[in-house]
C-alpha cells in the first residue's frame, strides 16, 4: 500500500473539519425547521412555539408570548411580552393571575 504524502493528510484532516462544522451549523436550523410544537413549555404549561420554549402560545386566545428572561423557572418571576392575532384586540392577552408580567 502507497504511503500517504503528509500535505495529503494535512489537507484531507482540513477537508474534514471544513466538512464537519457544515453539518454542525446546518443541524440547528433543520431541527427548527421541523419542529411541530406540540411540546409544551414547563414553566406555564402553554404550548412551545419554538425548539427552546423560548415563545410560547397562551391558550384560549392564540396570543404569541416571548419569554423575556427564558431561563427563568419561577412563575412569579417569568416575564413575557405578548402580541395578539391580528383579528382580537389589544386587551386580549391579559396575562393570568401568577404571572410575573
Amino acid at each position: 500500500m502507497p504511503a500517504i504524502h503528509p500535505l495529503s493528510r494535512s489537507a484531507m484532516r482540513a477537508t474534514v473539519a471544513a466538512f464537519a462544522a457544515l453539518i454542525i451549523n446546518t443541524v440547528p436550523a433543520s431541527a427548527q425547521s421541523g419542529f411541530v410544537g406540540n411540546v409544551n413549555d414547563p414553566v406555564t404549561g402553554w404550548r412551545c412555539v419554538t425548539p427552546f420554549c423560548d415563545t410560547i402560545r397562551m391558550p384560549r386566545t392564540d396570543c404569541l408570548c416571548q419569554k423575556l428572561n427564558p431561563t427563568e423557572k419561577s412563575l412569579s418571576r417569568l416575564r413575557l411580552q405578548c402580541v395578539p392575532p391580528r383579528r382580537d384586540p389589544q386587551n386580549a392577552c391579559a396575562l393570568p393571575r401568577g404571572f410575573g408580567g
